[in-house]
């Protein structure tokens, strides 16, 4: 889908193979035309603004689904390719059918990015469909897992401090009084826990520990995306900033 190819100049300026002229190029007085600018056409499987992050459209079949690009879905992954740059065509279009220009690879001068972002963080498809988020750090983002002593059931909800600061990702009782000749009946029922305590009501005189396990915003993350995609160039303002789009081998 490359429809030229792009020899950089240091004086600021590109060289762009001529459509006309086999072998010629023509000189472009613009940094945002070189050899790390890469500017696809694809086809837009819905409607799509101009600064939105894309993805590819696996609702299609067969090759189609490397063709057509729809507004990134949340948490969207490897899927996303690129920041749309406006219509590929004259009529200026952005809908579905329509032929739309993707940087795939380079400098984006406004792309849709989430509130905070920062120059110089690492951006992947946040929580918003269509819009970078900052990759979370593990090493300002922790991660705990709580192990209680042995706590004995009184037939009431129960209190358990596990000490992570927030409510905890999971938890969960395990039984410590699993004597065949003591068991008896042995209920446990979860409550809603807090940021301070694991809350669970356990059978009278029955023995439990309590598990609690905070991820961190990047564990979180992990299993939904491949690594970042771009990276801030700016601040973000009015959920605008500028980007650089990380060649991903398109």
């Amino acid at each position: 889908m490359a429809t030229s190819t792009l020899i950089q100049n240091l004086d600021g300026s590109a060289f762009v193979s001529s459509t006309t002229v086999p072998g010629s190029y023509t000189s472009v007085a613009t940094p945002d035309v070189s050899n790390r600018r890469q500017v696809e056409t694809f086809i837009a499987g819905g409607t799509v603004a101009a600064g939105d992050v894309v993805a590819l459209d696996v609702s299609k079949t067969g090759a189609l689904k490397a063709l057509t690009v729809v507004e990134a879905p949340a948490n969207a992954g490897a899927l996303a390719i690129g920041v749309c740059l406006g219509s590929a065509e004259s009529d200026g279009l952005l809908t579905a059918g329509s032929k739309i220009n993707v940087v795939v690879t380079g400098y984006v001068a406004s792309a849709d990015v989430e509130t905070g972002v920062a120059a110089g963080q690492a951006l992947v498809v946040g929580a918003t469909a269509g819009r970078f988020a900052a990759l979370a750090n593990t090493a300002t983002s922790v991660s705990g897992v709580f192990i209680s002593g042995a706590v004995t059931g009184t037939g009431a909800a129960q209190n358990t401090a596990h000490g992570l600061g927030v409510v905890p990702d999971l938890v969960f009782a395990i039984p410590d009084d699993l004597n065949v000749a003591t068991i008896g009946a042995y209920t446990v029922v979860t409550g809603a826990h807090t940021s301070t305590n694991a809350i669970f009501t356990v059978t009278t005189s029955k023995v439990y520990r309590v598990v609690a396990i905070r991820l961190s915003a990047a564990e979180k993350q992990a299993g939904a995306i491949a690594g970042p995609i771009a990276v801030a160039l700016s601040a973000e303002s009015g959920n605008k900033a500028e980007v650089f789009m990380l060649k991903r081998g398109f």
